[in-house]
């Protein structure tokens, strides 16, 4: 399939899809970031596998109804639809983590098998902090009027993704340093403690799931980290699949910095 897939109201989602058979697996990357997150994990994948840009991140379109986990959610679903995959391990990063097990209640029967890696925990009081997000997605935003004058490029470029390929490096970094982009993040950042208030109970999964949580503790989250591991530990241990697994030598980035754990543990569900 060379034409990417459009959501159900015309929107195109740029994707990447490699190797052919089923369970595919399917990538969802986190907060304010797009398909470059998979750059080192997804080489190491022994399966099909699809990465795309969510809407108006990297080279999809931008979505003028929202970036709620809801209508995440929904464009997720409609690429699924455009791509024929029936059948999915679906690997989540942070929020994503939230979007792919939303998709899993939604459509168990589309659902071979879940990796939640650092995913947020809707049931933490940190992720409902409204004025906390509001003051980051500002950040985002004050951001987009520095990458409007091209400081934020001369500033930054050369600096970001040093571990990947040149030339992914120089794409990604780019894409990531664009206005729209950085707009993007800051909708998705502000929407995220009203998006979760708004979902309902999501129902345990059923399908072999492990939960990877960051062991090194980023500079913002000191408080966040030890109450995040906690929950993904009691988080894993409540389902009748669940494994949980410490990536010890990550911050909450643990795709970039530990892909060979995130890939392996992919692995086991194949």
């Amino acid at each position: 399939m060379t034409e990417h897939p459009r959501t159900r109201d015309g929107r195109l989602l740029h994707r990447i899809r490699r190797g052919a058979g089923e369970p595919v697996v399917v990538f969802e990357s986190g907060i304010g970031a797009n398909r470059g997150s998979w750059t080192l994990v997804e080489p190491l994948v022994r399966a099909a596998t699809l990465v795309y840009d969510r809407a108006g991140l990297g080279r999809s379109d931008p979505d003028p109804g929202g970036r709620t986990v809801a209508r995440m959610t929904a464009d997720l679903l409609d690429l699924l639809a455009a791509e024929g995959i029936q059948r999915a391990v679906l690997v989540g990063h942070s929020l994503g983590g939230v979007v792919v097990r939303h998709l899993a209640h939604l459509r168990p029967d589309l659902v071979a098998g879940l990796v939640l890696v650092d995913q947020v925990q809707e049931e933490l009081p940190h992720y409902h902090q409204d004025r906390h997000f509001r003051l980051v997605s500002l950040g985002y935003r004050a951001g987009a009027l520095l990458a409007r004058t091209g400081l934020l490029t001369a500033l930054l470029a050369g600096r970001l993704h040093r571990d990947f390929p040149p030339e992914a490096a120089r794409e990604i970094t780019a894409e990531e340093l664009s206005p729209g982009f950085l707009r993007t993040a800051a909708t998705e950042v502000r929407a995220l403690p009203g998006g979760l208030a708004e979902l309902p109970p999501l129902s345990p999964p059923q399908v072999p799931t492990t939960v990877i949580s960051a062991g090194r503790t980023g500079p913002v989250e000191k408080k966040l980290r030890p109450l995040l591991i906690s929950a993904h530990r009691d988080f894993a241990a409540g389902l009748p699949h669940g494994r949980h697994v410490l990536a010890e030598e990550s911050d909450h980035l643990v795709p970039v910095q530990q892909p060979g754990l995130v890939a392996a543990e992919i692995n086991r569900l194949l």
